[in-house]
């Protein structure tokens, strides 16, 4: 069996990869990343790491569905929408997408940069907002090395990992422009602390936010 196993992973790479990254949902998450102006692949990616693309999934903690959304955040999000909601609606792939790339969106634009909305994602805004009082100077990679919370520092690692690893099996799968390409990624996160274009900023405006 052993034997088997490895040489069907070693003579058929591509279906492999396949079966490793599975891709579902395409036209909803072609349709929230356009909404939303988010990267379909790190769409992929969120999905990947929150659920394995199993919309009935739900941690221990009580996040529900594809992109792991909490009832109280969906009851909030909702809210923002203009959307009637129930906790049930959560195990539904449209709104569950929709409701994440929504929330992403947000957290990206109270933040200004991706990694940090990927934090925020995972651990919450005020964690968040914390970490950015504390941080003083350096850069977004600095202050995301020093997160307390391994298993955040884990989450934003692996769901940049899988958006990399989703644009490379599924290349063409979706007609969006092209995302950034890693080294670019790369160079946005290097962007000082202090700089008047990016934290220093986001600490002006982060009080504007969730609010009621």
């Amino acid at each position: 069996m052993t034997v088997a196993f490895l040489w069907y992973r070693w003579s058929s790479p591509d279906k492999w990869e396949h079966i490793l990254y599975p891709l579902e949902y395409q036209d909803l998450i072609s349709e929230a990343s356009a909404k939303y102006s988010i990267d379909p692949y790190l769409v992929c990616g969120i999905i990947y790491v929150e659920s394995k693309f199993d919309p009935f999934s739900e941690s221990k903690v009580g996040a529900i569905g594809l992109m792991q959304v909490m009832p109280n955040t969906g009851t909030w999000i909702a809210k923002k929408q203009g959307r009637k909601f129930d906790p049930d609606n959560l195990t539904s792939p449209e709104i569950n997408i929709d409701m994440g790339c929504w929330y992403f969106n947000y957290l990206r634009s109270k933040y200004g940069d991706e990694k940090l909305a990927l934090a925020a994602y995972n651990s919450g805004y005020k964690n968040v907002d914390r970490w950015l009082k504390q941080a003083g100077s350096g850069t977004v990679e600095d202050l995301v090395a020093k997160i307390p919370f391994k298993e955040t520092r884990m989450f934003i690692r692996r769901v940049e990992a899988a958006r990399d690893m989703y644009e490379k099996v599924y290349p063409n799968e979706f007609t969006t422009d092209k995302p950034r390409s890693r080294g670019e990624r790369r160079k946005s996160s290097a962007i000082p602390l202090n700089s008047n274009a990016n934290l220093s900023v986001i600490r002006a405006k982060r009080a504007g936010y969730f609010t009621n």
